[in-house]
């Protein structure tokens, strides 16, 4: 009796199995990239000088999306007289260069040769338009400005300077030159005035 219920199980379910759907679906081409390019170098003109250099092992380009995708990557900024403004390197960045928007993400490092600033993330967003550095409020970020920086800091030949701050929601522009904190922040600054020179 075991047996034959076995049997009759067994045959229900091979018919049932039988009704399998042999249809291939098209691949969803939205997360597919149109174009790939490996170990490339970005160029980014203005007036026929180059305002930014990018290089990345992985660029991709995706159909129906204006930005570039990049892993592993290293970038330059030039000011209108062709000279380094700004360097630095992250694992991945969106850029539209439309809009001027660029977004980094993982182990981010951002040197800003005319402010005298580096900045170390795991996030921050560039806008190119309103010339301003911001990060989540929720994502902390080390800001180094000043003589610890890598460059001296020296006002009028008097002074040294350096600040060193760990905080939230960063936002900086570079078009008034100032930086604030929306969440904590901590940190200390250093100042050392040049003895006076003898009589």
């Amino acid at each position: 009796m075991m047996v034959r219920f076995l049997l009759l199980a067994l045959s229900v379910f091979s018919l049932t199995a039988c009704s399998l759907s042999y249809k291939v679906e098209e691949p969803q081409v939205d997360h597919i990239p149109e174009l790939v390019f490996m170990e490339v170098e970005y160029l980014s003109y203005e007036d026929g000088r180059v305002r930014m250099q990018m290089g990345s092992t992985q660029l991709e380009q995706y159909r129906d999306d204006k930005a570039l995708y990049g892993m592993e990557v290293s970038f330059s900024t030039y000011n209108q007289e062709g000279e380094l403004s700004a360097q630095g390197h992250s694992q991945l960045i969106s850029v539209n260069s439309t809009d001027q928007q660029y977004s980094l993400l993982g182990e981010v490092f951002i040197e800003s040769i005319q402010e005298n600033m580096v900045v170390r993330a795991q996030a921050l967003k560039w806008d190119g338009v309103r010339e301003q550095l911001t990060a989540g409020g929720n994502d902390t970020l080390e800001l180094v400005r000043g003589s610890s920086s890598g460059r001296d800091d020296r006002q009028d030949g008097e002074s040294t300077s350096r600040i060193e701050l760990v905080g939230t929601g960063l936002s900086a522009s570079a078009v008034s030159r100032s930086f604030q904190f929306s969440g904590e922040v901590s940190g200390t600054i250093y100042t050392r005035r040049k003895k006076d020179a003898p009589q």
